[in-house]
């Protein structure tokens, strides 16, 4: 891929890592990471170092939760039937899996509904609330969508159902005559929302799971009082003999059985919708994904055992790289109603089978996102679009399930902002799905163009549009016009904590680094840097040769280094910068005069039982 894409290598550099390091004992490399992180006054620290569950902030702060809360109370206690609708990505599956377990748990007639991906588009349809009225449904609560389904929200209270939404995506809004926003919110019987103009719930990073848990959680406190749960013999006691008074704030959550439940859920939904891991977002998926190997959930295990990650300890990366996009697959090529069925699986053997086909459609959803990302980098390479900071691509016949996929690795290569067009079931009209940088706000660049769109909604790094055909290129003129990114905005940005020199590493620093995990937007992995590095020895390692594997020296100390990546792109750099002749005699293990300037992250190797330190190359120049 020829883009033009420049490095911009800088060191992070922030006083008071020696005092921080004597104040929690840790080593001042450490103390300087959580700086680079922003993480500066000591109660933050405290909070990221040694926070619990009940350092969560207090679900009673999000508006209207409350009132929410009452009326689903009510529901339960009226044997109202209540009716989920969730949204077709990961964080949605989940969402609607919290909500329909805990709510079934309480007492709740419950089912559930999401939208299809290409009839109904994202969030309620005018198809679900007709079908939710012809049901018999009392009551629709969303998760994961809603905030800016107006015209769908009032055409459920006009047929006389109770409406709740949950979401966290933000409103639309116009800009008015006096130069302020507009919002224009869905009238509800209550919005919950941390993005909704006025709430004063401090996390606005709550993915739409974490809303729906947040919720389940407040309910959970109000219909079994002070006293834990309620139970009998057959588990627990119908809804209206529970206690119904409000309990008082910052009840320990560890007294909500239902909520401890679900948490390992809520955790996986922060990481597949990729939300910042700090604050409270970064003690949920702490203590979630600790929790979640030992989940009671049949299909949640299923899954696990079906990616090959039975008896491991899950990170992050294993949730946003593995399970997540299995999920993600059933929402994209079928239903996710599969997803969700096979979250509420009780049979071992049928979640078995359920998952291993979810594995499967994955891997069809795989090879169509690589033939999709080689045509959108074929137009780029051969068009105008080369010299464009907001690339707007319509790639004919991709399935537009994987559009936002491809925006999302074509922006990784490029470090420009991307919407990527598909075709629809009306010839007319094109869908588009967005992922954008962080200096690039796409929510509000969007909606100062949204006379454009027949549909819009979205949040500052994502969003998804439908558009008619022939206003596409107009699109791209006004996107780019209006466009203030600069050339530093869309380097790719090389972030280092410190230049450390190889003899610094050890086992005892590198373990209590991997304490600072789990790893994510607003705490990405530490990196380290060195310049000058001489290269020993190189080995092409691997079954598709995509392992490069080096014997270094910064002059302190020797070490191995791995860089997982394209081969051939590393040897072509070696070769332009060092010339053939010193890359053959490196490859060949001889005395060379290469040098690289190395951004990378130690890790501790253990290879048939021997550990070494090793250092994974993240980048090199």
């Amino acid at each position: 891929m020829a883009f033009p894409v420049r490095q911009q290598w800088s060191q992070q550099v922030r006083g008071g890592d020696g005092r921080i390091a004597e104040a929690f004992g840790i080593d001042p490399v450490t103390a300087r990471i959580l700086l680079n992180r922003g993480i500066c006054e000591e109660d933050q620290i405290r909070r990221f170092l040694y926070g619990t569950l009940e350092d969560l902030e207090d679900p009673g702060l999000l508006d209207q939760a409350a009132g929410a809360a009452h009326l689903l109370q009510s529901a339960i206690l009226g044997k109202k039937k209540i009716r989920i609708i969730g949204d077709y990505d990961a964080d949605g599956i989940f969402s609607t899996y919290i909500l329909h377990h805990s709510l079934s748990r309480v007492g709740g007639i419950v089912s559930y509904d999401i939208p299809d991906r290409v009839a109904d588009g994202f969030g309620i349809s005018m198809r679900m609330i007709e079908k939710a009225y012809s049901d018999g449904i009392d009551l629709i609560i969303t998760c994961d969508n809603g905030i800016t389904q107006v015209n769908e929200v009032l055409r459920a209270k006009q047929l006389g159902m109770s409406v709740i939404i949950t979401d966290h995506h933000e409103p639309n809004y116009t800009i008015g005559e006096d130069g302020e926003k507009e919002y224009h919110l869905p009238e509800a019987d209550a919005v919950v929302d941390p993005k909704k103009p006025g709430c004063p719930y401090p996390n606005k990073d709550l993915c739409g799971a974490g809303v729906a848990w947040k919720l389940m959680y407040l309910l959970e406190m109000r219909l079994t009082g002070f006293g834990g749960i309620l139970e009998n013999r057959t588990g627990i006691l119908p809804a209206d003999q529970a206690q119904r008074t409000d309990p008082p704030s910052g009840r320990a959550l560890r007294d909500c059985p239902v909520t401890m439940e679900t948490l390992p859920f809520a955790a996986a939904a922060t990481v597949t919708d990729i939300m910042k891991l700090t604050g409270e977002n970064r003690i949920l998926v702490k203590y979630g994904l600790k929790m979640l190997p030992g989940t009671d959930n049949t299909g949640m295990r299923a899954l696990i055992r079906s990616c090959g990650l039975e008896g491991k300890r899950l990170t992050a990366t294993h949730i946003g790289f593995v399970i997540g996009p299995c999920l993600n697959a059933s929402g994209r090529l079928r239903t996710a109603h599969r997803a969700v069925d096979l979250l509420l699986e009780p049979d071992p053997s049928r979640a078995l089978q359920e998952a291993e086909a979810l594995v499967s459609l994955n891997e069809q959803r795989r090879q169509m996102t690589e033939d999709g990302k080689a045509a959108a980098f074929e137009i780029i390479e051969n068009s105008s679009l080369l010299h464009d900071r907001i690339l707007v691509l319509y790639l004919e016949g991709i399935h537009e399930s994987v559009a936002g996929i491809i925006a999302s690795k074509v922006k990784d290569t490029c470090c420009r902002p991307v919407i990527v067009f598909t075709d629809t079931s009306e010839p007319e009209l094109l869908k588009g799905s967005g992922r954008s940088v962080e200096a690039y706000n796409m929510h509000d660049e969007l909606s100062a163009v949204s006379d454009l769109f027949l549909k819009f909604g979205g949040h500052p790094m994502a969003a998804g549009v439908t558009i008619r055909r022939e206003r596409l290129e107009e699109l791209r003129a006004r996107l780019n016009g209006n466009c203030t990114l600069t050339m530093e905005n869309l380097a790719r940005k090389v972030l280092l904590d410190a230049v450390l020199p190889f003899r610094y590493l050890s086992e005892d620093l590198i373990r209590e680094i991997d304490q600072l995990e789990p790893y994510g937007p607003g705490n990405r992995p530490p990196v380290f840097g060195c310049s000058r590095v001489r290269l020993l020895r190189m080995d092409i390692l691997g079954k598709n040769q995509n392992c490069v594997k080096l014997l270094v020296s910064d002059g302190s100390a020797v070490m191995t280094a791995v860089y997982f990546g394209d081969s051939t792109e590393f040897v072509s750099f070696l070769q332009e910068t060092g010339g053939r002749e010193q890359t053959f005699r490196l490859m060949n293990g001889n005395e060379n005069s290469i040098r690289l300037s190395l951004a990378y992250r130690p890790v501790i190797n253990e290879f048939r039982g021997v550990r070494s330190i090793q250092l994974q190359i993240a980048h090199f120049r």
